[in-house]
């Protein structure tokens, strides 16, 4: 029991929790100090350079991953990450500067963050080889040290008085620290050089892979953006502060499942393995993940109100419904989300950026019609993007890797079977909530679902109905 503590999933999983609750409680803590309108804000510009960072994450990263020649590409890649880096820095001052500049609370907050993208760059780098050095428990681990460092930051400042310059801070630093701890991990500088034959092989892998970015972030910031073109910043607030307790969940899955399965999927494809290899790496992590995934969001979704109110505060009690409309989307949608990492080795790379494509117009069609009205509405066409992306994704899966219905049904067999005891457990505590305040009630459903979900996920594991996945 001892030795699984210790497998990369699991330190993966636990040290992206940890990261992804220390991030949170930041907002958690800036409720208490912000309004939703300074949130708001906050939450229009963070998602600009989200968007860069995404690019910086994405594409070169993979590249690197799958270079059959790493010591000779390594320093190119560094230098078209930089380059991408710094291309979305302008963009950014670009929008930064359209808004008004340092005039306007929006446009303060674009600049501010501005540099983000480029900071972001050498830590891509570093952590891409402490991935395929199969280094993953070092390459999770250093998000925890960073998001520490930025939760630090952000209750200093927001005790010392500072209002959106503590979240940006917070950012800043957990950057920063991402950077040094990257460096320090890998003891690798780069060399100068650059070779235009690595820049071709890094664009197949890399150009599809930005396409699929640019989809996803729009499924992701496409609400918050269109919200603000629409409506005034409290509401792009609540969408956000809502957004985040359900993305916050299922990240806790899909972060260290996704580096995993690129690790493992690569290792495939490099060593010219068959289907069946890829079928059963694929059957295993879509099964543990789902196990963790559906039953989590599950009881997220069903607590929002109380969630909301206990973790943020009463004011942000418009966020709840959000809270529950995304997490049942995310359930959904993690139907797709292995899509990448398995059409990307086997070669068909334009047909998950063609169902990505599909998954936001649908997204983008929704939020113009219906976005206007309110973060609730935004929610649900997301909600309905979701179930698009996720059927075509699963269809899409099974027949490239020549998969039986039956075959994919297995694997998420234990995870519906977890979420049955999880909804179970909730609406049999019912009057918890009522009786004993809202704080007392939460945790005591929250440990009856925890003492529920463990005890049969222990059967699963020992009964290996559920495996570990290795990279």
């Amino acid at each position: 029991m001892f030795a699984k503590l210790g497998e990369p999933y699991v330190v993966g999983v636990a040290s992206r929790i940890f990261g992804q609750v220390i991030a949170f409680v930041s907002v958690a803590v800036a409720s208490r100090y912000l309004d939703l309108e300074v949130f708001g804000t906050y939450a229009l510009a963070w998602a600009a350079a989200v968007i860069g960072n995404t690019f910086v994450f994405t594409g070169l990263y993979q590249a690197l991953l799958r270079s059959r020649d790493f010591e000779r590409e390594r320093d190119t890649l560094l230098w078209l990450l930089l380059t991408v880096g710094c291309a979305f820095a302008i963009v950014l001052v670009a929008f930064g500067l359209l808004s008004g500049g340092f005039a306007t609370a929006q446009g303060y907050a674009l600049l501010a963050f501005a540099p983000i993208p480029l900071l972001s760059a050498p830590a891509a780098w570093w952590e891409a080889q402490l991935v395929r050095a199969k280094r993953v428990r070092a390459a999770s681990l250093y998000v925890l040290v960073a998001e520490t460092a930025a939760l630090a930051v952000a209750i200093l400042m927001l005790t010392s008085g500072w209002q959106i310059e503590a979240l940006i801070a917070a950012r800043y630093a957990a950057v920063l620290a991402g950077v040094v701890l990257t460096g320090a991990l890998v003891r690798r500088l780069p060399r100068l050089a650059f070779r235009r034959d690595t820049v071709r092989t890094a664009r197949r892998t890399a150009l599809p892979l930005w396409g699929t970015s640019t989809v996803h972030l729009f499924t992701n910031y496409g609400a918050d953006i269109i919200l603000g073109a629409f409506s005034p910043a409290a509401m792009v607030g609540a969408y956000r502060g809502g957004a985040r307790i359900a993305i916050t969940a299922s990240n806790l899955v899909l972060q260290p499942l996704t580096m995993l399965s690129w690790s493992r999927f690569t290792d495939i494809e490099k060593s010219g393995e068959s289907l069946a290899a890829m079928r059963a790496s694929w059957a295993d992590n879509m099964a543990l993940g789902a196990a963790i995934l559906w039953p989590m969001n599950a009881a997220v979704a069903m607590l929002a109100p109380a969630l909301v109110v206990t973790i943020l505060d009463e004011t942000w009690l418009a966020a709840a419904g959000v809270v529950a409309i995304l997490s049942v989307s995310r359930a959904i949608g993690f139907g797709g989300a292995l899509l990448e990492p398995v059409m990307m080795t086997v070669g068909n790379g334009r047909l998950q950026f063609l169902i990505r494509l599909w998954g936001a117009g649908t997204l983008l069609i929704l939020l113009l019609a219906f976005a206007r009205f309110g973060a609730e509405p935004a929610a649900f066409a997301h909600l309905a993007s979701s179930v698009l992306v996720a059927t075509l994704s699963l269809v899409a899966i099974a027949r490239t890797l020549e998969m039986p219905v039956a075959y994919m049904a297995k694997a998420f067999a234990p995870g519906l079977a977890l979420t049955g005891v999880v909804l179970a457990v909730i609406l049999a505590s019912g009057t918890l909530i009522d009786g004993g305040g809202i704080a007392t009630g939460l945790a005591l459903k929250i440990g009856a679902i925890v003492l529920a979900w463990s005890g049969l996920m222990i059967v699963f594991l020992t009964r290996r109905i559920l495996v570990l996945p290795k990279p």
